[in-house]
């Protein structure tokens, strides 16, 4: 279970296939949620948070200037990923790739925190004890597991 790995030719994805078969589910629903009604979406405030909360005016204007490319940005990060997991792309990771990767992990979880209600370290350890999110919670703690492991093999000795 290492999900990344260093050659010396860069970082490469070591995802099992079960792993890789969860990840690209949530991806795939991470994109559904890309194209859907995000004025109806609670995740919506999370990926896309208010510029100037004391401004509602100023906020709209920021939003309608960056909403679409941000929109555009957060769907090119899930398709690369979702390449690379469904075998579309392989060897070592670009640049690029490396940040598609750490940015769509992040929407992931900030997706999955929204759905459990974690908003601070209050909820997010109160969200240990609820019943209901129970394995939820856990594709939420794995994902920080991927994201901070990516994070330690980008980091590592080159």
């Amino acid at each position: 279970m290492i999900p990344f790995f260093r050659r010396s030719d860069g970082v490469h994805l070591g995802m099992s296939s079960g792993e890789r078969g969860v990840l690209t589910s949530l991806t795939e629903q991470l994109q559904q949620v890309f194209d859907g009604d995000l004025s109806s979406d609670p995740v919506a405030a999370r990926m896309f948070p208010d510029a100037y909360r004391d401004d509602a005016e100023a906020s709209a204007e920021f939003r309608r200037w960056t909403e679409s490319d941000l929109l555009a940005q957060k769907t090119t990060n899930a398709s690369t990923v979702h390449a690379w997991l469904t075998g579309a792309r392989d060897g070592a990771f670009t640049p690029e790739d490396e940040q598609a990767w750490l940015r769509c992990l992040t929407d992931l979880r900030l997706t999955i925190a929204d759905r459990l209600g974690i908003v601070d370290a209050a909820t997010e350890e109160q969200s240990y004890a609820a019943g209901a999110g129970v394995g939820l919670r856990d594709v939420y703690d794995w994902l920080g597991y991927v994201q901070e492991h990516l994070v330690e093999t980008l980091t590592s000795a080159r």
